[in-house]
């Protein structure tokens, strides 16, 4: 890469659940002799062109860890290496490098920097550079443009599977290699809305990446390596020296990637700093510490279905503020499981919440129909009230938060069966408002027929329709203090439940918050994530503060 490119990896699950994935062997960087790895981009091409064989010959020669390389895919489907869209700039053909056979683009020349060189460089193929590199050098691959199934085919075929780092630019692309090869360690730029260390560790926990490269911020490196994450800064450019090898070695990085591999080799030598990232990096944060009780049953329905997990601070007492939060999944799945641990460590380890995440019976079969699901939740609330004082915490008020159905569970709650007045705020993600309302779910439409599921008849304007509505029970002396996340363009639970439920609780004079997000849709991507984990906090510190 010689521009920096930012890419989002969309998270098409809801904020609250995080990424399971399917790999059983977790993906590990290639083991490198120097705990400070040099990338040589595109090869070692001071003398020779960029991207070829001799490059690679030339990086290896230096004593980098890594070369970088760009693959892309001829088109009849051959797997070569060549950084830009078009072959202008670097060969002496012209056009688009996916409109060339490997016939057309072999008969290319390579551009050589050194005009006296008579030598005829050509474009090469992919299995020719892991050839070239096995047991010699780590690959960096830049996956530009190429199928994930046929490149892990090729890269197993040459025994290269613990050399390759997988470097993504396209959204699908992370999936597909995870399907694919589960193993296989990948890497991204960081998007330009994650802007300190908090949100960072937060996207961390969404998405499971081995490296990021140009973190500039010296705390978000140290965030990073907290969760086992490396950071490889790209310090090349036409001025690239001392100055800018410095300013990367005092972030205390994992990597720096150079346009000079054979002069930073040697630099970091004759100084020492060859395995010297100790000596660069500041100590690592310890992370925040707390402890867990799970699966305590708080109900005797079957399996696992009155199960919480409770987490508390290490120095909680009688006075620490409880958080408690109702999964969501159409009232028919999901789990307490789901609460991501970034959130975990922010309210719990570092502002002193005391957290807990429950299961309520859901509906299967014709079985578990409303109202089952808010009777759990009272039983719920009413298990933790009892048993505050033998575990330390405060047991007499809580903040309810729940995504999807989850968020509709808490909010009916609140509004309709708190009769303590307990409930001191709601955080409402994304959560149906109005079960009433037939016009935002059309008969047929997915919407109809989760509600049809949950309450068990079609007849919009039933009492059980009416009961299971949160919007329909809120009045001066019900309504609480409520945040409302919603994307612009749900499909499942139309925005207009979020827009009224603001309405009516402004007409009362309820403090109310509503955060739209125009292209979202149920749930939201990693972008949108980390600004709705930022401003939940920052409510729940002014309405429910921990101390």
């Amino acid at each position: 890469m010689n521009y920096l490119q930012r890419y989002v990896i969309l998270l098409l699950v809801a904020l609250l659940c995080v990424f399971k994935g399917a790999a059983q062997t977790a993906p590990v960087l290639p083991a490198a002799k120097n705990k400070l790895v040099v990338i040589a981009h595109r090869g070692n091409h001071i003398n020779v062109p960029e991207n070829s064989l001799a490059s690679y010959e030339e990086a290896i020669k230096s004593g980098a860890d890594y070369v970088e390389i760009d693959l892309r895919t001829s088109k009849d489907g051959i797997l070569m290496i060549h950084h830009d869209v078009t072959v202008d700039r670097m060969t002496n053909g012209q056009g688009n490098v996916a409109d060339k056979t490997w016939a057309e683009l072999q008969s290319l020349q390579l551009k050589n920097p050194k005009a006296d060189d008579p030598t005829a460089y050509r474009i090469p193929e992919f299995r020719e550079v892991l050839r070239l590199c096995k047991n010699r050098i780590h690959i960096y691959l830049d996956f530009k443009n190429a199928d994930v199934a046929e490149t892990w085919k090729q890269i197993q075929a040459e025994g290269m599977e613990n050399q390759v780092v997988v470097y993504l630019n396209k959204v699908p692309d992370y999936k597909k290699w995870r399907s694919v090869a589960p193993q296989m360690p990948l890497m991204t730029s960081l998007f330009d809305e994650v802007k300190n260390k908090d949100q960072l560790r937060y996207f961390l926990g969404q998405v499971k990446i081995e490296a990021l490269d140009n973190i500039y911020d010296k705390e978000m490196v140290q965030a990073a390596q907290s969760e086992g994450v490396s950071v490889w800064l790209d310090v090349q450019s036409p001025s690239e020296g001392q100055e800018a090898w410095n300013n990367a070695l005092q972030k205390g990085v994992n990597g720096i990637q150079t346009d000079q591999p054979e002069a930073l080799v040697k630099y970091l030598t004759t100084n020492g700093w060859r395995n010297g990232l100790s000596q660069n990096a500041a100590p690592l944060p310890k992370k925040p510490s707390y402890q867990s009780l799970l699966d305590v049953p708080y109900g005797d329905a079957e399996g696992k279905q009155n199960l919480l997990d409770a987490f508390y601070p290490d120095n909680h007492n009688s006075n620490t503020k409880l958080i408690v939060y109702i999964h969501g999944g159409s009232w028919s799945r999901g789990d307490k499981s789901e609460f991501p641990k970034q959130l975990l460590e922010e309210l719990v380890g570092n502002r002193g919440y005391m957290v807990v995440s429950i299961n309520y019976r859901l509906v299967k079969d014709g079985q578990n129909l409303f109202p089952a699901q808010i009777e759990d939740v009272k039983k719920a609330l009413e298990f933790l009230s009892s048993k505050a004082k033998r575990y330390g915490f405060n047991g007499n008020e809580f903040a309810l938060m729940g995504g999807s159905a989850g968020a509709h569970l808490a909010m009916l709650y609140a509004y309709k069966h708190d009769a303590k007045k307990q409930v001191k705020t709601v955080v409402n993600l994304w959560g149906p408002t109005d079960l009433t309302d037939k016009t935002i779910r059309p008969d047929g439409s997915d919407a109809d027929n989760t509600v049809i599921r949950f309450l068990g008849t079609p007849d919009h304007k039933a009492q059980i329709c009416v009961d299971a509505s949160p919007l329909l029970h809120l009045t001066k002396e019900t309504a609480v203090p409520t945040i409302s996340f919603h994307g612009v363009e749900d499909p499942l639970v139309h925005v207009s439940q979020a827009e009224n439920l603001h309405k009516k609780l402004q007409s009362l004079g309820t403090l109310s918050q509503l955060e739209l997000y125009p292209k979202e849709k149920h749930g939201m991507s990693a972008s949108a994530a980390v600004d709705v984990f930022s401003k939940m906090v920052a409510w729940l510190e002014k309405q429910y503060p921990a101390k």
